[in-house]
């Protein structure tokens, strides 16, 4: 199916205005903490008293993820700010969490801290690749000095033509789907640091630097 014309507004924002999407995100992700937060205190009396057994360590597998998630999510779409630098160590933790019991596995090799601005387009651009890879895949993550640098290796990917020659192009289609947000603030972000975005695509490899 066709996507609509491609127009270069879809996101932006009004100069000095603050980013309402991305304190959206933290307000989100910060809300989220605490309930979930209390449900692992739970798990853990019940852990400590021993009961549970297969029941309660599939709950906990399902917490750790879903915690590990608002973690990357935090960082993919909350405030970049301009706070301490996020360490390769957090980031490579959140990603072994939250991919762990799934068929994807991320080569996180780039060992550098980072500010949180870089690593917000390095968790959005994971994020966009998670469309092209439902089934799976091995993407390893390297920066060089100007950009991150993503190599997608799978059996199969699901690539949707006009969205990432749009996201290379900083044209994005109008009808972006409510899964496909991140590639509009990923195009957003890359425009107001001026940095450039490269895609290249087949089959089952995909290639990305941001």
């Amino acid at each position: 199916m066709s996507r609509h014309t491609p127009s270069k507004g879809n996101d932006s924002d009004a100069e000095g205005e603050p980013d309402l999407v991305a304190l959206l995100g933290s307000r989100l992700c910060h809300d989220l903490v605490s309930p979930i937060g209390a449900i692992g205190n739970g798990l853990e009396l019940l852990e400590l008293s021993g009961g549970g057994g297969e029941e309660i360590a599939l709950i906990r597998a399902s917490l750790d993820a879903a915690l590990a998630r608002i973690a990357f999510f935090r960082l993919a779409f909350g405030k970049a700010g301009t706070g301490p630098q996020v360490s390769a160590r957090e980031v490579q933790d959140v990603l072994h969490a939250m991919y762990r019991d799934t068929r994807t596995r991320i080569k996180w090799t780039d060992t550098d801290d980072h500010p949180r601005s870089e690593m917000r387009l390095a968790c959005l651009a994971l994020n966009c690749l998670e469309v092209a890879t439902p089934w799976g895949a091995t993407v390893e993550v390297s920066r060089n000095p100007n950009a991150w640098v993503f190599h997608v290796d799978a059996k199969r990917l699901k690539i949707d033509a006009p969205l990432w020659q749009g996201l290379g192009r900083g044209t994005l289609p109008d009808d972006l789907k409510g899964s496909e947000v991140q590639f509009g603030i990923l195009a957003r972000d890359c425009r107001r640091l001026r940095r450039p975005i490269s895609v290249s695509a087949d089959d089952s490899h995909l290639s990305l630097l941001v």
